[in-house]
């Protein structure tokens, strides 16, 4: 799994969203880094491991699953933030790494509304209120699916993109 050609020319800044990203750096949500591409390129393979053990953990334990689609959803979205320059802070949390790549792959993009609510259902897997119903296997199932397909987008996606 070679995403990152390493003498392949480096692409320009993605242009799509950049006036939303400025404002997620002004804010302090987003921060510039150096851009390094084997630190993508690890925050991917993590991401790949953590839909390999998921998808063992499914049937046994549902919720340990999640949490692991939720991780490989959100560290493969990052690796699209570092290839860029970028990088989330404490400020930002989690919360940013979606709307930073919703603010670049548009409003309507599948990939931000389906780390969205594995986010929010991940935040209650790991903060239970009292009404709090487990994971059902099935629901886990499904989340292995909306995982592997936000991975791979982002697998498609990193290549176009250059320092921001």
């Amino acid at each position: 799994m070679s995403t990152l050609k390493p003498n392949a020319p480096t692409p320009g800044p993605w242009t799509v969203g950049r006036e939303r990203m400025l404002e997620l750096i002004n804010a302090g949500e987003l921060e510039r880094v150096t851009v390094n591409r084997e630190h993508a390129q690890g925050l991917l393979l993590r991401a790949h491991r953590h839909l390999k053990t998921a998808h063992r953990l499914v049937v046994d334990d549902p919720e340990g699953a999640y949490t692991l689609l939720y991780d490989a959803s959100r560290l493969a979205m990052t690796a699209a933030l570092a290839v860029q320059g970028l990088r989330p802070t404490t400020r930002g949390g989690h919360i940013v790494v979606g709307d930073a790549l919703r603010a670049q792959r548009g409003p309507h993009d599948v990939v931000g509304k389906l780390y969205s609510r594995l986010r929010r259902t991940r935040h209650e897997v790991e903060y239970p209120g009292l009404d709090y119903e487990p994971i059902a296997v099935e629901e886990a199932e499904e989340a292995l699916e909306d995982a592997e397909y936000i991975v791979q987008e982002m697998t498609l996606f990193i290549p176009k993109l250059g320092p921001f």
